[in-house]
């Protein structure tokens, strides 16, 4: 597993992990994205404060993510159980067409 550096926020940071280095170069950068506009939108200058508010927004996003997924699985299961029936029904009616 090699690593691989990455600059987040104006630090360096040395990453390994199971990920591609292409995906950790992805969230590192969607990160860096993240604090820099946070960073102009607000008066907050500790980098801690700022990471805190950071990770609390990207979370809102998964959960926000998360339901919308959630959604979308339950609206797949009602139309798949809908062409069930319509396909059970269109084998009993050509059953009794025989």
């Amino acid at each position: 597993m090699d690593s691989i550096s990455v600059n987040i926020f104006g630090d360096k940071y040395k990453i390994s992990g199971s990920a591609e280095q292409e995906q950790i170069l992805k969230y590192a950068h969607y990160l860096d994205t993240k604090l820099n506009d946070l960073s102009e939108k607000s008066s907050i200058e500790s980098k801690f404060k700022l990471s805190i508010l950071c990770s609390l927004n990207i979370i809102e996003e998964l959960f926000n993510e998360k339901t919308k997924t959630q959604e979308i699985e339950k609206t797949l299961k009602k139309i798949s159980g809908s062409l069930d029936t319509i396909l059970e029904e269109e084998q009993t009616t050509n059953l009794n067409l025989l």
